[in-house]
């Protein structure tokens, strides 16, 4: 490209510098030419020519605020609390599902404790799992481990798919009852 035509560009298309982010890249925004509608270019130029292979690489990623600006999803230029505020916000999800994954994993050596624990002959299963739940709870009170076992019901209904039921398969006749209405 010869030097007048450069420069002839630099004087009818200047580029406006309108922000920076925090990694320091630099974001720019030039008239677009009658081609392009009146849109504006928007562009980065990465802190170091090198740099510019980790983003294409997918090594780092720019902000997120800059790229919807860069793609005109955004109208507005993001501002430096915008991003520190997000920054933020990224760490303390960080933090939160470590937290999240710490007690995933307490909760995963605790019931491979219980399904290793030996089952002793005296114990049912499930009284078993009840009173060493209640013995690793330190939050229940010491009478609690006495776990009453679960009564039987005391009338059984008849079993509508049992094979040996004395009901008839047959359909019964209904007859609406005329009830009375007591005038007071």
């Amino acid at each position: 490209m010869s030097l007048l035509k450069r420069l002839w560009q630099r004087v009818a298309r200047p580029t406006y510098f309108v922000g920076r982010d925090l990694e320091g890249n630099k974001y720019f925004e030039f008239p677009g030419t009658s081609n392009d509608f009146g849109r504006t270019k928007r562009t980065v130029k990465y802190r170091r020519n090198e740099d510019m292979w980790a983003y294409v690489a997918n090594g780092k990623r720019l902000p997120v605020q800059w790229s919807a600006w860069l793609t005109h999803t955004r109208p507005n230029v993001p501002t430096i609390q915008e991003l520190q505020a997000d920054v933020a916000r990224q760490q303390r999800v960080r933090m939160n599902a470590a937290i999240l994954e710490a007690r995933d994993q307490e909760e995963r050596a605790r019931v491979a404790r219980i399904d290793a624990a030996p089952i002793s002959p005296s114990h049912s299963s499930e009284s078993y799992i009840e009173s060493t739940e209640v013995r690793s709870h330190p939050s229940l009170a010491p009478e609690a481990t006495s776990i009453p076992p679960p009564r039987e019901p005391t009338s059984k209904a008849p079993d509508p798919w049992s094979k040996n039921r004395t009901a008839s398969d047959e359909p019964e006749a209904w007859a609406p009852r005329a009830r009375r209405r007591d005038d007071q």
